[in-house]
């Protein structure tokens, strides 16, 4: 989640949260420990009776794969269409080895396309969300 322009480069802008992310998924030991870790908190909280889904009778809890690629979502919130901020990150070569990356799914959704809700159809990967943006 990035709110503003001014939080999308520097030191936790949006390269850097992806060099971070592809870190994570490439050490195996760290990345298993982390999906086994949100397995427990999604467990947690069906026990608590804090989520509201339809539930299949054949799956008792949540699995999570590593060997499964994730998606990264960046959620874009608050920005501003006038400047080029966005742009000049989007255009940086650095972020199409990300977008080609073999290890997740990049995309990316501003929360004008749609609220906060988070349609598979509004996040878009890198080149489709450099046409709109």
């Amino acid at each position: 989640m990035k709110y503003a322009d001014d939080v999308l480069g520097g030191d936790a802008g949006l390269i850097k949260h992806l060099q971070d992310i592809d870190a994570l998924v490439q050490d195996t030991e760290r990345y298993t420990q982390l999906l086994r870790t949100m397995e427990s908190q999604f467990s947690q909280l069906d026990q608590l009776g804090l989520l509201k889904f339809n539930r299949s009778q054949n799956v008792t809890q949540v699995s999570l794969e590593a060997s499964e690629k994730p998606e990264v979502i960046f959620i874009l919130a608050n920005h501003n269409p006038s400047s080029t901020k966005l742009k000049t990150i989007l255009a940086a070569p650095e972020l199409d080895e990300y977008a080609r990356s073999t290890r997740f799914d990049l995309r990316f959704f501003v929360s004008s396309f749609a609220g906060y809700g988070l349609h598979t159809r509004c996040m878009l990967p890198l080149e489709e969300f450099r046409q709109v943006i």
